[in-house]
C-alpha cells in the first residue's frame, strides 16, 4: 500500500512541481522529512531545485528572536527568580527537582497561552470566577470552581500548619516569579520552547513579525496542536499560504467518542484539507473490515528479554522464504514504547536483518559510562585524609580498576594494583601507591569544590576517549562502537554542564554538583544515528509519526507503560488545568492513542507483545488499547500466550567416581616417596560434612576466590586472637610461667595493645606496621573485644598456672598408620597441623586450641563424632586428632589433655577448658578415649584413602548454606 507520505509528495510533484523551490515543507519530526525527500526524488526525472524542509520549532524562533537555552540554565534563572519572592535557605540541588516542574508548568501555561495572572490568582468566593474568568466556556469556570470549592473548604477545616495553606503561600508568588524568569530570560535573548512560542505570537499579532519569504508552507502529519500553533498556522491561512495535509483513519475520525481522533476532528474543522488531495491520497478507512488487509496478532510474554527474543524469531518469520531482492527491511519496523528494551532488543535481532537504523534515544543511566561515573563519584565520598596525603577505599579502587573503559586502557597495572590491595588486606590505600601512570594520577586525587569535581571528571573521560581514538580501527573510527558512543555523550553533557556552572558562577561543593549531574543524567538520551533510509528501523513511538511499514512489532504493549501511567507532575492540580485548558492526561493519552492507531492503520502484519509477568515496575496487564482491539468487532485479532516451562529437579545428585586421576592423587596423601601431599585435621571434619565438599577441596583442588576483608569477620577474628597470644608468650617458651608472672603481664596494658596491633599489621592489614588511626569503623569495637578477651584468657591461665610452654603455633608433622579390616597397616598418611598452644602441666601435656566461632566442649561420644547422620562436633574432632597426633610425636610423655579456649565461653565461672562427653566429667586423659577414637578414625582414613566409596554429596541440606561449592551442586 502506498504511505502517506508517498501520497504527500505524489500530489506535490503533479500540482505544484515547477514551484516547489518556493515552498517550504514543515514536518513534526526531522526523520519525515528524510523520507519525503527519497519519494520526491523517486517521482523526478531531472534535477530541479528541491523546497525548503524546516521544523516548525525553528521557524517560531527565528520569529521571536530568542534562542532556545539549556535546560539547567534554565532552571538556575529559575532558581534566582524563586529566591528574590522567597526568603528560603533552600539549595539550588534541593530547589532542582521543583524547578524542573515550575519549568514544565511555565512552558504549558505559556504555549497555551494562558493568563498566568488568572491561573495563579487566588479566589476566595466562587462569585468571583464567573466575573474574572469570563472568557472561559461554563465547562472550564466549572472545573476552576470544583477546584476552589475543595481547596477553602479544606483550608478552614485544617489549621495554619496544613499542607493547603504551604501551597497557598507558594501559589501566591508563582506569578511573580513567572514574570521575574521571563524578564530575566528576555534580557539575555534566551527562552524556553513555550516562551518563544508565546513571544512569537505577540509579535505576529503586533505586526512586528513577518513569516519568511516562501510562497507556500505545507504541514504535513501534524496532530495535537498548542494554541500557539494553532495561531502561527491561522496567521499563514489568512495570507493564502498554508497548504494543509492531515494523517488519519475514518475509524477513529468518525467516531466521536473514539480518543485518537479528539485533535484530528478540531484540526480538520479549523484548517481543511487541501483541495484536490482527497483523489490521490491513500485510502482512509483501511481500519474497516470491508477495506482492511490487517493481521492483528496479541503476545504475551512473561518476562523483558523474552519480549526481544520472540520479536526476533518474528522478524525472521517474515523474512523466512524471502530473497534480498523481493525483500525491503525498510518496511519493517520494530517500535519500542519502553527506551530500555533497545539493547535486549538488538542483541536479539536476527543475522538476516543486515543494516539496522535505530532512531530513539538509550537511557544514559544504563550505560557504562554513566557507572563509572557513580564509582568516581562514589571514590571521591569515602575518601580519607592522613598526614601522609589522601587514602582511597579499597572497593571503589578496585571496581574502578576493573571497569571495562580502565581495562581497555590499562589491564596490566589494574590487574597489578587490585592483586596488591586483596593480598595485602589493604582497606584504606593510600594516593602514592595508585601513581603508577597518567591515567590512574587523574583519576586518584582528591578534590572538594564543582569547579574542581568538573574538571576531574572530564580530564578522565577525555584521556579515556583519546585512547579508544588512538587504539580504534579504522571502521570503527567512522562508526564507533556502543561504549565510545556513550563516553562522547558523558564528555558533551559535562562540557555542558561545566559551562552552565561557570557562565552563571553557581557556588556549590562537590556533594552538592554529583547530586545535580545524577539529576541531569537521569533525564539524559543517548542519541543514536544510522541510515534512515535503508534497513530495519528500530524506533520510539514518537518517531513513527506520518511513517508507514508493511510489517510492525510494538514491544511492552503494557498498561502503564504505553500509554503511560504517570503524566510528569505539576505545580497546577488537575482541575485548574482542565479548567485552563492546559495539558492534562486525557490530551497525553489522546495523542498516545493516535500514535498508535496511525501506526497500524497501513500495516499488512502487526505483532503487539506485552510482558505478562507482574514485577514492581510493571502490572502484568496489557495496554488498554489491546483490550480496545480485542473487544471492538472492527478488528479481527489472534491471540497467543508464550510461557516458560521451567523443570528443576532438586534431586538430581553429583556423583565422582573413584578414577585413576583420583586415585593418584589421594595417594599422593599417603606415598612414602617422590611427591607427597599432607592432611590437616580439618580436611576429616570436610569429609564427614560431604564427600564431594572433599573432593572439590582436596582432590580436584579447586580453592575459594581470594577476596578483601573490608570488617574483620570470625576466621580474621580468630586469626588474630592466636596470633596475638602467640606473640604474648612466646618470651616465655621453654619457661615455667607462674601466677606471680601472670599478674605482672596482666598489668602491661601497653605490651598487650603493642602485641595486638601487630597481630593487626601481620594478619590483617599485611604490612610493617599499625597505628591507632589505621583501626576505623567497626574495627575498633573488634579492637576492644579482643582486649577483652585476651585479658580473660591471662586470667584463666593465670589460675591454672604455674606450666611451661613447650611451643606456639609450630608446626606438627606425623604419619598416621592406616589398617586394613584385617588390622595390618595398609598405607601410612601424612598428617599436618599447627597446634595453638602445647604446655605442660605437671606431668600432662595440654593440647590448647583458641575457638572464636561456634564451638562446644562436650560431645554425645566418640562414634557419635564419626557419624554423618548426626551433628558432629568440629571442634572436639580436631582437637582429638591433634591429641593422636601428639601422642605419636611425643613419645615421651604418657598423659595427654585436650582443651578448648572457646571465647563466647570464657566468662562462666569456673571455666573448664577439657573437653567432656555429656554428663561424665572433663577428659583429662587421652588415654581414656584414644583406642575407641582412633578405631573409628582408622575406619574413617579407610574409607577416604582404600575404598571404592565414591564421592556424594551429604543429605544434610544444612551443611550446604555456608558451603563454597554450593553454586555448582545447585544448593545455593
Amino acid at each position: 500500500m502506498t504511505g502517506f507520505l508517498e501520497e504527500v509528495a505524489i500530489y506535490l510533484n503533479r500540482v505544484h512541481g515547477e514551484e516547489l523551490h518556493r515552498f517550504c515543507i514543515v514536518f513534526p519530526n526531522i526523520r519525515a522529512g528524510l523520507f519525503f525527500k527519497k519519494y520526491l526524488a523517486q517521482l523526478l526525472d531531472k534535477p530541479v531545485w528541491a523546497p525548503a524542509f524546516r521544523s516548525l520549532n525553528s521557524m517560531i524562533e527565528d520569529i521571536s528572536g530568542l534562542k532556545q537555552a539549556e535546560r539547567l540554565s534554565l532552571i538556575f534563572h529559575l532558581f534566582q527568580a524563586f529566591r528574590i519572592h522567597r526568603s528560603s535557605n533552600e539549595s539550588f540541588d534541593d530547589f532542582y527537582f521543583w524547578g524542573e516542574m515550575l519549568l514544565d508548568d511555565f512552558d504549558d501555561i505559556d504555549k497555551h497561552l494562558v493568563d498566568a495572572r488568572d491561573l495563579f490568582r487566588n479566589v476566595s468566593d466562587l462569585k468571583e470566577i464567573d466575573l474574572l474568568f469570563d472568557y472561559l466556556s461554563e465547562e472550564q469556570k466549572n472545573a476552576i470552581r470544583i477546584f476552589w470549592q475543595n481547596f477553602n473548604s479544606n483550608v478552614k477545616q485544617q489549621h495554619a500548619a496544613s499542607l493547603q495553606t504551604d501551597f497557598a503561600n507558594i501559589w501566591s508568588i508563582l506569578y511573580p516569579i513567572y514574570e521575574t524568569f521571563k524578564q530575566m530570560l528576555l534580557s539575555k535573548s534566551l527562552g524556553y520552547e513555550g516562551m518563544i512560542q508565546r513571544e512569537a505570537v505577540r509579535l505576529l499579532r503586533e505586526g512586528a513579525a513577518t513569516h519568511a519569504p516562501y510562497d507556500k508552507y505545507v504541514f504535513v502529519g501534524f496532530n495535537a496542536l498548542t494554541p500557539c500553533e494553532s495561531f502561527f498556522f491561522k496567521s499563514l491561512q489568512k495570507q493564502n499560504k498554508a497548504l494543509f495535509f492531515w494523517d488519519y483513519d475514518d475509524y477513529y475520525l468518525s467516531n466521536t467518542w473514539h480518543e485518537a481522533g479528539m485533535f484530528m476532528r478540531e484540526n480538520l474543522r479549523q484548517f481543511p484539507e487541501v483541495s484536490g488531495f482527497s483523489n490521490l491520497k491513500p485510502q482512509t478507512s483501511n481500519l474497516k473490515p470491508q477495506t482492511s488487509n490487517l493481521k492483528l496478532e496479541i503476545i504475551s510474554v512473561p518476562s523483558d528479554t523474552g519480549q526481544a527474543k520472540l520479536a526476533g524469531q518474528l522478524l525472521e518469520e517474515f523474512y523466512a522464504g524471502k530473497s534480498d531482492e523481493n525483500w525491503d527491511w525498510s518496511r519493517a519496523a520494530v517500535v519500542l514504547p519502553d527506551e530500555y528494551m533497545l539493547l535486549p532488543m538488538l542483541s536479539s535481532l536476527p543475522e538476516s536483518a543486515g543494516d539496522v537504523n535505530i532512531t530513539m534515544g538509550y537511557p544514559f543511566t544504563c550505560t557504562p559510562a554513566n557507572s563509572l561515573f557513580e564509582r568516581l563519584v562514589s571514590l571521591q565520598q569515602r575518601v580519607r585524609q592522613y598526614s601522609d596525603g589522601a587514602r582511597f577505599y579499597h572497593n571503589d579502587v578496585c571496581t574502578i580498576l576493573n571497569h571495562p573503559y580502565i581495562q581497555r586502557v590499562i589491564p596490566d597495572e589494574a590487574a597489578s594494583v587490585v592483586k596488591n590491595i586483596i593480598e595485602r588486606n589493604r582497606i584504606y590505600v593510600p594516593q602514592k601507591e595508585l601513581s603508577g601512570n597518567e591515567l590512574m594520577r587523574l583519576i586518584f586525587k582528591h578534590y572538594t569544590q564543582a569547579r574542581e569535581c568538573s574538571e576531574y571528571l572530564l580530564a578522565i573521560v577525555s584521556s579515556i576517549a583519546q585512547h579508544e581514538t588512538r587504539t580504534a580501527q579504522p571502521e570503527t573510527k567512522l562508526n564507533p562502537t556502543l561504549e565510545t558512543e556513550y563516553l562522547y555523550c558523558l564528555y558533551n553533557a559535562l562540557t555542558r554542564i561545566h559551562e552552565v556552572v561557570n557562565m552563571n558562577e553557581i557556588d556549590m561543593d562537590a556533594r552538592v554538583f554529583c547530586r545535580l549531574l545524577r539529576k541531569v543524567f537521569a533525564s539524559l538520551k543517548i542519541p543514536f544515528k544510522g541510515e534512515p533510509l535503508k534497513g530495519l528501523q528500530l524506533m520510539g513511538m514518537l518517531e513513527t509519526r506520518t511513517l508507514d511499514f508493511d510489517h510492525v512489532i510494538i514491544l511492552s504493549m503494557n498498561e502503564g507503560i504505553f500509554p503511560k501511567a504517570n503524566p510528569k507532575q505539576s505545580f497546577v492540580p488537575y482541575h485548574l488545568r482542565k479548567g485552563f485548558g492546559l495539558t492534562t492526561s486525557e490530551r497525553h493519552d489522546a495523542v498516545s492513542a493516535y500514535l498508535f492507531y496511525r501506526l497500524i492503520q497501513r500495516a499488512t502484519n502487526v505483532r503487539l507483545i506485552y510482558n505478562s509477568a507482574a514485577t514492581d515496575n510493571n502490572t502484568g496487564e496489557m495496554s488498554r488499547f489491546l483490550s480496545q482491539l480485542i473487544y471492538e468487532p472492527v478488528f479481527n485479532v489472534r491471540q497467543r500466550n508464550f510461557t516458560f516451562r521451567v523443570n528443576i529437579d532438586r534431586n538430581i545428585s553429583i556423583v565422582k567416581e573413584r578414577t585413576e586421576k583420583a586415585r593418584h592423587i589421594l595417594n599422593m596423601y599417603t606415598a612414602e616417596t617422590g611427591e607427597k601431599r599432607k592432611l590437616s585435621p580439618s580436611a576429616l571434619n570436610s569429609y564427614l560434612d560431604c564427600r564431594l565438599k572433599f573432593y572439590f577441596r582436596y582432590v580436584d583442588g579447586l580453592k575459594e576466590r581470594d577476596e578483601l576483608i573490608d570488617e574483620i569477620e570470625y576466621s580474621v577474628f580468630g586469626k588474630l586472637l592466636h596470633k596475638t597470644m602467640e606473640l604474648m608468650y612466646r618470651p616465655y617458651l621453654n619457661t615455667e610461667i607462674t601466677a606471680e608472672i601472670f599478674t605482672h603481664i596482666q598489668k602491661d596494658r601497653n605490651r598487650i595493645q603493642k602485641n595486638l596491633y601487630r597481630a593487626f599489621a601481620e594478619d590483617y592489614f599485611f604490612t610493617e606496621q599499625v597505628t591507632e588511626s589505621d583501626i576505623t569503623g567497626r574495627n575498633i569495637i573488634i579492637r576492644e573485644v579482643l582486649l577483652k578477651y585476651i585479658m580473660r584468657i591471662l586470667e584463666i591461665d593465670r589460675q591454672y598456672a604455674p606450666f611451661t610452654i613447650l611451643s606456639l603455633e609450630e608446626p606438627l608433622d606425623v604419619d598416621i598408620p592406616i589398617r586394613n579390616p584385617e588390622g595390618v597397616v595398609a598405607t601410612r598418611l601424612h598428617m599436618h597441623g599447627f597446634i595453638d598452644r602445647l604446655d605442660l602441666s605437671g606431668n600432662s601435656l595440654r593440647i590448647i586450641d583458641y575457638k572464636t566461632g561456634n564451638a562446644q566442649r562436650n560431645f554425645t561420644g566418640v562414634a557419635d563424632l564419626f557419624d554423618r547422620t548426626k551433628s558432629g562436633n568440629h571442634a572436639v574432632l580436631q582437637t582429638l586428632v591433634y591429641a593422636c597426633m601428639t601422642r605419636i610425636a611425643r613419645k615421651e610423655y604418657s598423659r595427654f589433655s585436650s582443651c578448648l579456649y572457646i571465647v563466647k565461653e570464657l566468662f562462666k565461672e569456673n571455666y573448664d577448658p577439657h573437653i567432656h562427653i555429656s554428663r561424665k566429667p572433663p577428659i583429662n586423659d587421652y588415654n581414656e578415649v584414644a583406642a575407641e577414637f582412633e578405631t573409628e578414625l582408622n575406619q574413617l582414613l579407610y574409607e577416604m584413602f582404600l575404598s571404592d566409596t565414591p564421592f556424594t554429596q551429604t543429605d544434610n541440606i544444612k551443611n550446604c548454606q555456608i558451603c563454597p561449592y554450593a553454586d555448582i551442586c545447585h544448593r545455593n
